[in-house]
């Protein structure tokens, strides 16, 4: 469980929504070493990392759009070096497709807060709030799932890497 999760998740959001009143680029450093933090950590806990993957992709359009280049930088790199976790990517999964999947995982943000809640382990949530269909007999399986984390990372990473690489050519 961490400690301040809700806090984490609340300033995340924040952040994303454009209305956070701390500072922003430490928030989005501090998620990148929790983050380094949760994936060295022996034995590692998957959903601490996965809290902290998706705390990163959350804040994604800050690192973009607003961030400091070193900022953005980082996080890029924390993100990549998720997708590229062989414990994460290459592990065995039994699912037809993932939420990383549908076509928008911009989309699928609206969704964190609840995902993030259930992750750090202390929620009013359920895991079926998250499958409204109903497709999924162990509905949570889909959103932890280690393939689902690093798409999410991937997509992230990916678009904050090529954002910053954009801008320095632009100059």
């Amino acid at each position: 469980m961490i400690d301040d999760a809700q806090e984490l998740a609340d300033d995340w959001e924040s952040i994303r929504q454009g209305y956070y009143l701390g500072e922003h680029d430490e928030t989005v450093l501090s998620c990148a070493e929790r983050l380094d933090a949760a994936r060295a950590a022996v034995p590692r806990d998957p959903d601490a990392t996965a809290f902290f993957t998706l705390g990163l992709v959350l804040m994604y359009g800050h690192a973009i759009w607003d961030a400091e280049p070193e900022v953005a930088d980082r996080a890029s790199v924390a993100l990549l070096a998720v997708a590229s976790d062989p414990g994460l990517a290459n592990g065995a999964c039994d699912h037809p497709a993932h939420p990383c999947d549908d076509g928008d995982p911009d989309g699928q943000l609206e969704s964190f807060g609840m995902l993030l809640s259930l992750l750090a382990g202390d929620s009013e949530y359920r895991w079926e709030d998250l499958d409204e269909a109903g497709e999924d007999p162990d509905r949570g399986a889909r959103w932890r799932c280690p393939h689902n984390v690093a798409g999410f990372a991937r997509w992230a990473g990916a678009a904050i890497r090529d954002r910053s690489r954009s801008d320095e050519a632009d100059r």
